[in-house]
């Protein structure tokens, strides 16, 4: 194992599995967004809390569009996150979902990180 900048990467990356991050695509109107934003708290919170290998999330908007917002999911495992997904149902999720519309999503593997 090495260090690289403020990482610890395995010198061979195919033992260990990559962290999964999921980027949401949210369109959100202004009149919409603090109840949006109470409502992704909360959603990413009690799926932290309640399912195996859900690490969180982050909220961005857009400097361009402020209607653009993109939550950001961060996962242990690319099959945790799917199997999450075939059963996600929650009422804050169908709250955030009344509340803005998603675009998109996808799934990304973290390849190196080098944020503080």
């Amino acid at each position: 194992m090495r260090l690289l900048g403020f990482v610890c990467w395995d010198s061979d990356i195919g033992k260990s599995p990559p962290v999964i991050q999921v980027i949401y695509r949210w369109e959100v109107s202004p009149e919409n967004r603090e109840a949006f934003l109470a409502a992704w708290e909360k959603t990413t919170k009690a799926i932290r809390e309640e399912t195996k290998g859900a690490r969180g999330s982050f909220c961005i908007t857009s400097v361009d569009r402020p209607t653009e917002v993109l939550t950001v999911a961060k996962w242990d495992e690319l099959g945790q996150w799917q199997a999450f997904v075939t059963t996600a149902k929650s009422d804050s999720m169908k709250r955030m979902h009344a509340l803005g519309k998603q675009i998109s999503y996808d799934a990304y593997e973290e390849i190196a990180n080098f944020t503080v």
